[in-house]
């Protein structure tokens, strides 16, 4: 197996060791913060509770994260079968992308946010694999910048979805208590 298949294997599994401390710290966070969130950040609390992400169980949050998995996991090992890389690097870049966005609300809050640590510890995952993806010649620049661009759009889109799915599995487990 190259360097480069083994990189793009391991996608999923850094995918999900990052959203793991997400998973396990959200909830707790979330309680810990929600008054000072309201005070500093008063537009983007009131987009969390109006979204009920307060409310969320921490399975219900993981169902979320659940549906990205299996779409990035999907994603990755049928580019790896049919060998089309464009579609993998675009989930690549989405993800690379998504942990600078996370390294922001740590700059922005000035103290731990629930995905920092995963963030910085996939930093040179991400790096390498780019910088070989980049050496490798398979893509044109051109080309990165379309299926980076592509990527990020597809994980936005993917968003909704998955955070239905959270708040009907939110809803369900409510219901049953």
């Amino acid at each position: 197996m190259s360097t480069l298949l083994f990189l793009m294997v391991l996608l999923p599994i850094v995918f999900m060791l990052h959203d793991f401390e997400e998973i396990i710290m959200f909830r707790p966070w979330l309680s810990r913060n929600r008054d000072e969130l309201k005070t500093r950040f008063p537009r983007f609390e009131a987009f969390l509770t109006k979204r009920g992400f307060f409310d969320y169980s921490t399975s219900a949050f993981a169902l979320a994260v659940c549906h990205e998995f299996v779409l990035l996991s999907a994603l990755s090992y049928g580019a790896i079968y049919t060998e089309t890389y464009t579609w993998w690097f675009a989930g690549f870049m989405a993800f690379f992308l998504h942990l600078f966005v996370h390294i922001g609300q740590w700059v922005i809050y000035r103290k731990y946010v629930p995905v920092i640590i995963t963030s910085l510890l996939s930093l040179p995952y991400c790096i390498f694999t780019f910088r070989l993806f980049v050496t490798s010649g398979l893509l044109s620049l051109f080309e990165m910048l379309l299926w980076s661009s592509i990527g990020v759009v597809a994980a936005v889109l993917s968003f909704p979805l998955a955070f239905f799915w959270a708040s009907k599995f939110n809803a369900f487990q409510r219901s049953r208590k």
